[in-house]
């Protein structure tokens, strides 16, 4: 399963990771996209009511497994035009850093803006 875990989006943000006990063990996200959760231990998460509230306000979000690029806008524009979870979830899939500080350049909403810097700094240091 492919979780995506984006604490700046609760309330109040957050940059730490999160983590979940089951009747399995323990599932631990981190900020960003999160592979080889098994499913099982998901459905068992999903009980949680922490995790409910979260998933509800999109702070964590089942993802594909083939997330695509070609889905992302081209126009740097329209990119500031997405609501903030959209925006964010493309943030997390854009590996240019060039793209996302001319993003950050138009970009007026201050969770985007940490989020595009959060990720330029993850390409710089080859964590991304």
């Amino acid at each position: 399963m492919l979780i995506a875990y984006r604490p700046e989006l609760e309330n109040p943000p957050r940059d730490a990771g999160f983590g979940i006990i089951t009747k399995s063990g323990l599932i631990q996200l981190t900020p960003g996209l999160n592979q080889e959760i098994p499913d099982e231990k998901w459905k068992e998460a999903k009980e949680n009511g922490a995790v409910k509230k979260l998933l509800a306000i999109g702070a964590i979000e089942e993802m594909k497994e083939q997330v695509m690029v070609e889905d992302l806008p081209e126009n740097v524009q329209s990119l500031s035009e997405l609501p903030l979870t959209q925006a964010i979830r493309a943030i997390e899939l854009i590996h240019d850093p060039d793209r996302l500080a001319d993003w950050k350049k138009i970009e007026g909403r201050i969770r985007v803006r940490n989020a595009i810097a959060k990720r330029i700094e993850a390409i710089r240091i080859g964590k991304a």
